[in-house]
């Protein structure tokens, strides 16, 4: 007969005996998850928060464009290879955005923001429902190559390797080169005083709407990149845009818009939070994100790394 477990009658004993209950490896489990859960947050939320914080433009199809890259990949894997599936699935999105920038965005730029928040949430809508067109309703699956690994071992520590080692990495690579874009380049240098004063980088000469699809297409690649590496991880579905947009706006807004810093440390935050939340209470997994959110708001409003007055 199953012995009967005792509880403690007491909130403190309580509290023990549940922490009692987790052992370090799955803390470090969750904490591992976290990690690479932020990375692709990480990816994701800066590509939006270079948008933003440049152009204005509250882009509601940027979540599509993570979704398409994932697609994309599932699509191109069997034909060109894993690593050129990623990499053409990334500059296919990345053109992708350019176009629509120049086409669909462009007009709107001296109307309301409104208009653009409109207009990206309705081809967003439009994205969903050409994908579930080509590919269905069913969520697919890229299969990593055999010559990857499954795990490393590390210790007695067992971890998945493409997930919590390779893509990792890759992570830390890209934000090293996209850091140097924005920081050793003369590109970067326009992005960034566009980003506190387009007006007076329009006045000294520069080609503001060719930056502006040059920003938009940079934005788009990252996420059409985050996508194209999740594929292998994640159930590749539909319902992808409307899951990572949302929250990709919450990260921007903790990190603060138009930081490169903002998106890193909120696309941690959440990951990691949301990871450990899964392990202490399932249920709030969802509203961590929110609740942070809520928080950094009432402490600081321009969030954790923003610039006060950016849009006024």
């Amino acid at each position: 007969m199953r012995e009967r477990q005792v509880f403690p009658s007491h909130p403190e004993d309580a509290a023990i005996h549940f922490l009692g209950l987790l052992s370090a490896p799955e803390l470090l489990d969750q904490v591992v998850n976290g990690v690479t859960l932020g990375m692709l947050y990480i990816l994701v939320a800066l590509g939006l928060n270079i948008i933003l914080g440049l152009m204005g433009v509250i882009n509601f199809s940027h979540g599509s464009f993570f979704m398409l890259g994932a697609y994309l990949t599932y699509q191109l894997n069997g034909a060109i290879g894993f690593w050129p599936a990623i990499l053409a699935s990334a500059l296919i999105v990345g053109l992708l955005g350019m176009a629509f920038e120049s086409t669909l965005i462009r007009p709107l730029y001296k109307r309301l923001p409104e208009y653009t928040l409109l207009l990206t949430f309705g081809t967003a809508l439009i994205f969903t429902q050409i994908v579930r067109r080509v590919w269905g309703d069913d969520a697919v699956r890229v299969e990593q190559p055999s010559y990857i690994p499954q795990s490393i071992s590390i210790g007695s520590y067992q971890l998945p390797f493409y997930k919590d080692v390779l893509l990792v990495l890759l992570t830390i690579v890209i934000l090293t080169l996209v850091w140097l874009l924005l920081n050793k380049t003369n590109i970067g240098i326009i992005i960034r005083a566009g980003t506190r004063d387009a007006e007076m980088v329009k006045i000294m000469g520069i080609n503001m709407p060719l930056m502006f699809t040059l920003v938009f297409g940079i934005g788009s690649f990252m996420a059409g990149l985050a996508g194209a590496l999740a594929a292998p991880i994640y159930a590749v579905q539909p319902q992808l845009a409307s899951q990572w947009i949302v929250l990709t706006f919450v990260i921007v807004i903790v990190g603060g818009i138009g930081s490169f810093w903002g998106a890193i440390v909120g696309g941690l935050l959440i990951g990691v939070l949301s990871s450990l939340m899964s392990l202490f209470f399932p249920p709030a997994v969802e509203l961590t994100g929110y609740v942070i959110m809520g928080i950094i708001l009432l402490v600081r409003p321009r969030g954790l790394f923003g610039v006060e007055g950016l849009f006024e």
